[in-house]
C-alpha cells in the first residue's frame, strides 16, 4: 500500500503544479501575462490587480538589481543598459531628448507624440506614433539620426524645438514648434512656428510664423517701435490647442512692454490674430475680457465643453476662460493645494479633471470641479475619499518616484488609464484604481 500511496501523492503533487494560479494568491488580473510568475506579494496588491504584464508595485520588480526593466527609471534601462522597451526605431539616446506633447489617434490605435533633441537653439524636431497594442513605435516626420548624423523623416522645412503636435478637423497634423532667433532690426526675433503635417506620408509646411508680418498677428499696442518685430505680441513657446470645431489655433503672449498676457487665435489659413483673452498693461489700454490678470506666462491650453483651461504661473492659478468674451474665471488657485501646473485632461468617466506638470515633481492630481476637492495620487491612498472611491492606493512603480517636469499626459479614454512622457524619453502608462504604473515604450 505504501508504494501506491506515494504514487498517489506524486500524481496529486504534479497535478497541483499544473492547476492556473489562484485568483486570490496573486496581483494580477490575468496570472498568465508576460511577468505573471512575479506577483507582488502584500494583501492590498491582490485585492486591487492590475490588468498590466507587469507589477511595478512591490520592491523586486522595480529593483534596479533584480527588477524587470518595464518598472526602472527609463533613463537608467536606456542609457545604462542599452536596452529597449517594445520594437521600433528609439531617440532614447538622442542627445537631451524630450517627449513634448502629442495626443491619441483612437482611429488608428496609436499615440502621436512630438519629440525635440540636441540643444535649444540647434533644437530638432521629430514626430513619434506609439502602437497602442504591442508599443512598438515609428517614425513620422522630422528629423532622426543614425551612426552618421541627422537624418530627414519625410519632405518639408524642418522642426526646431517641436513642443506640440495636434490633429485638425481636416485629417492634418498641426506641429508647433519654437524658433530660436537673433532679435535685430533685420529679424523679427524668437517665436513659434506652426505646420501642417501629412499624416500618411509626413510632408512639412509651414501654416504661421509668429511675429512675421507675412502672416496674420496681433498687435502690442506699443507707442515706441525700433524694430518690425515688437509691432506684435510676444508668443510664448508652452501653449497649443487646435480648435476641433474651425481648426483654428489657440497660442499664448507674454510680456509686460510688449502687449500684456493673454491668449490669441491665429485662423485655420494663418492669415488673421485675435485676441481670446488679455490682460496686464500696455500703451493701448486694450483689455479683453473680465477676471483676474493673467500673471506670468500662462502654461497649457486645453479645450473642453466650450471652455478653454489654463494655468497661471505667477499665482499657480487654474482658469477657465470662456473664449467668446474673454472672461476669466479661478477655479483653482494655490489653496488647496495643489497648485495648477501644465497639463489638464478631463476624465468624464470618474467626473475630473486630471491635472499634471509641475516642475521638479512627478506629482499628479485628480480634482472635482466645482469642489476643494483634490486627489494627490501619491498621498491621498486608502479610498477614505467618497468622491474618489475608485481610487484606493498611491501611485508606485516608475511613475512613483522621477520627476515629469513639462512631460505631456494623455488619458486613453478607452482603457481609463493615464499615459505620460516620462523622464523626457519614456512612454509610461498608470492605472488610478490599483496605483500601477509601467514602462511601455522607449
Amino acid at each position: 500500500m505504501l508504494p501506491m500511496l506515494k504514487k498517489i501523492i506524486s500524481l496529486s503533487f504534479i497535478g497541483l503544479l499544473a492547476l492556473p494560479v489562484l485568483a486570490n494568491d496573486t496581483s494580477y488580473i490575468n496570472p498568465g501575462v508576460k511577468y505573471g510568475d512575479r506577483s507582488c506579494p502584500l494583501k492590498q496588491h491582490k485585492k486591487y490587480k492590475t490588468a498590466f504584464d507587469a507589477d511595478c508595485r512591490c520592491g523586486h520588480n522595480s529593483s534596479k538589481s533584480t527588477g524587470l526593466e518595464e518598472c526602472m527609471r527609463p533613463t537608467e534601462v536606456a542609457l545604462n543598459r542599452g536596452s529597449q522597451v517594445a520594437e521600433g526605431p528609439s531617440f532614447s539616446t538622442y542627445h537631451n531628448a524630450h517627449i513634448s506633447g502629442g495626443f491619441i489617434d483612437y482611429e488608428n490605435n496609436e499615440l502621436i507624440a512630438s519629440v525635440y533633441w540636441d540643444n535649444s537653439k540647434d533644437a530638432k524636431g521629430l514626430v513619434v506614433a506609439y502602437n497602442l497594442d504591442d508599443w512598438s513605435r515609428r517614425f513620422i516626420s522630422g528629423e532622426a539620426q543614425d551612426e552618421y548624423g541627422p537624418m530627414a523623416i519625410a519632405e518639408g522645412p524642418n522642426f526646431h524645438l517641436l513642443k506640440d503636435i495636434q490633429p485638425g478637423p481636416d485629417g492634418n497634423w498641426y506641429a508647433f514648434n519654437y524658433v530660436y532667433r537673433k532679435n535685430t532690426k533685420e529679424s523679427f526675433g524668437s517665436g513659434p512656428v506652426i505646420y501642417k503635417v501629412n499624416p500618411k506620408d509626413g510632408k512639412r509646411s509651414i501654416v504661421w510664423e509668429a511675429r512675421n508680418g507675412k502672416y496674420g498677428q496681433c498687435p502690442s499696442g506699443r507707442k515706441s517701435i525700433k524694430r518690425e518685430s515688437q509691432k506684435y505680441v510676444q508668443y510664448t513657446q508652452e501653449v497649443f490647442a487646435v480648435d476641433p470645431k474651425d481648426g483654428s489655433y489657440v497660442v499664448s503672449f507674454n510680456n509686460s512692454k510688449m502687449g500684456g498676457t493673454g491668449f490669441a487665435r491665429i485662423s485655420k489659413d494663418g492669415a488673421k490674430c485675435d485676441f481670446i483673452s488679455l490682460s496686464g498693461k500696455r500703451d493701448d489700454g486694450l483689455k479683453v475680457g473680465r477676471g483676474f490678470d493673467m500673471r506670468g506666462p500662462m502654461l497649457g491650453a486645453y479645450l473642453h465643453n466650450g471652455k478653454l483651461y489654463t494655468h497661471s504661473t505667477g499665482e499657480k492659478t487654474l482658469f477657465e476662460i470662456d473664449p467668446k468674451t474673454g472672461n476669466r474665471k479661478a477655479v483653482m488657485k494655490k489653496s488647496p493645494k495643489p497648485q495648477a501646473w501644465r497639463h489638464v485632461q478631463w476624465d468624464e468617466k470618474r467626473n475630473v479633471f486630471w491635472i499634471s506638470g509641475k516642475m521638479n515633481s512627478a506629482m499628479v492630481t485628480a480634482w472635482e470641479p466645482g469642489s476643494k476637492k483634490v486627489l494627490i495620487t501619491d498621498k491621498s491612498c486608502s479610498g477614505k475619499d467618497a468622491w474618489a472611491s475608485w481610487f484606493t492606493m498611491c501611485k508606485e512603480g516608475p511613475l512613483a518616484t522621477l520627476t515629469l517636469n513639462y512631460g505631456p499626459m494623455w488619458l486613453n479614454k478607452k482603457t481609463g488609464t493615464l499615459l505620460f512622457g516620462y523622464d523626457s524619453i519614456g512612454i509610461v502608462e498608470y492605472e488610478p484604481e490599483t496605483g500601477n504604473s509601467i514602462n511601455r515604450s522607449f
